[in-house]
């Protein structure tokens, strides 16, 4: 295995876009050659600190850690600012491709509404000094001509509209049997991202740090139920619904059950909480109840975030946090190894003007106690003649 890195200046992520390129290679199946892409400055939109660059070192790991077969890992970071850099880019990682191999692309960045183009968006290729719009149907010329299987993954707002995903979404650019494909939100949808004031080296995109979860630290018949011992596109998407509630997960193809990682049983959760499972949402007399569970591997601090929607997107500026009720000495939310069930009750006011809110699970961990998105889901109240309650 091999792992290259171009070092360019790297900041915090927007809304990313992550094409999760997982693949179905096996040991004697060719080569999966990797490029991971991650922007944080550009020219028309604002920086987005640092959390691209930390969603391709999070990216590389998994794929160190999950991806079998033989692998080749490129990251570049902050750059290239124009499409004929990223064409010479794709032309130097994916030399030599063959049709036994596979091509995996992980990009991180800005998708922007772009009317006029088909699919209606484009994903934002930039330096901080030069700056180009990617379309769909650019991105799949270049990568037809890579022989051998294709993996897209893509952390950013709109990315829904690279493969036909979402409200309004049209032409799947990559319908082709040689395309797999994993997008972090619908064609009109933002994908969110999270930074801290204090330090700008810290944050990630809730996408990214989802999918990071769900391989490390989801229980096998969660990630896994059949029992393989393999990951296809089919249960990794299933996963991803379950606890990434912060935009909407889509896949192609929808019912593929092709290998794309494997399994290994020593994984290494990297201190995350394990097996997080949200029930549905029920009405307890005037509030709502939301029952969760999770197992601690070791002591850490958590504490609950309630996003509010308003107008049809997520209010972090007015979020409510509470901390877990355990405490140990005079530290509230510091909770001790082991099995835990939660219920948290609200009501239906707290939701927002939209009736919906973002329920979040973030840890508080190391010496600056950074935080990290554990896990999340939509509480949501859905309009008379359909189900009361819904929890997504």
């Amino acid at each position: 295995m091999r792992v290259t890195k171009t070092p360019l200046a790297i900041l915090l992520l927007c809304i990313s876009l992550a094409l999760p390129a997982l693949t179905s290679s096996t040991p004697d199946s060719g080569i999966t050659r990797c490029l991971i892409l991650g922007f944080d400055r550009f020219v028309t939109m604002p920086s987005t600190g640092h959390a691209s660059a930390n969603n391709t070192e999070t990216m590389a790991a998994l794929l160190e850690d999950f991806l079998p077969g033989e692998k080749q890992i490129t990251i570049h970071v902050d750059g290239p600012g124009s499409i004929n850099g990223f064409e010479e880019l794709i032309r130097e990682t994916f030399a030599g491709a063959r049709e036994e191999d596979t091509a995996l692309i992980y990009l991180s960045t800005h998708g922007i509404s772009a009317p006029g183009v088909p699919g209606g968006m484009a994903l934002l290729v930039s330096d901080g000094e030069a700056e180009e719009r990617l379309t769909p149907e650019k991105l799949r010329e270049l990568l037809d001509g890579i022989p051998g299987k294709k993996i897209l993954m893509a952390d950013a707002c709109r990315s829904g509209a690279l493969i036909g995903r979402g409200k309004t979404a049209g032409r799947d650019f990559f319908d082709d049997d040689h395309y797999r494909a994993l997008v972090s939100a619908g064609a009109e949808e933002d994908s969110w991202f999270w930074s801290a004031e204090e330090d700008e080296y810290t944050g990630t995109g809730y996408f990214t740090e989802a999918l990071d979860s769900a391989l490390r630290a989801s229980d096998p018949q969660q990630i896994d139920p059949d029992g393989d011992g393999m990951v296809s596109l089919k249960e990794l998407t299933g996963r991803l619904r379950e606890i990434h509630g912060a935009s909407t997960v889509y896949s192609r193809p929808e019912e593929d059950d092709e290998s794309l990682f494997i399994l290994p049983q020593d994984r290494k959760a990297g201190g995350k909480l394990r097996g997080v499972q949200f029930d549905p949402v029920e009405r307890d007399g005037d509030s709502l109840t939301l029952k969760f569970r999770f197992r601690a591997e070791e002591q850490v601090r958590l504490t609950y975030q309630l996003v509010p929607s308003r107008n049809g997107k997520w209010d972090f500026e007015h979020a409510v946090k509470m901390p877990d009720r355990e405490r140990t000495g005079l530290i509230r939310g510091l909770v001790s190894p082991g099995e835990k069930e939660r219920t948290i009750r609200l009501s239906p006011e707290s939701l927002g003007e939209d009736g919906k809110a973002l329920l979040q699970i973030i840890s508080l961990r190391g010496e600056e106690q950074r935080p990290a998105a554990e896990a999340g889901c939509v509480i949501e109240i859905v309009p008379p003649g359909q189900e009361n309650l819904e929890g997504k």
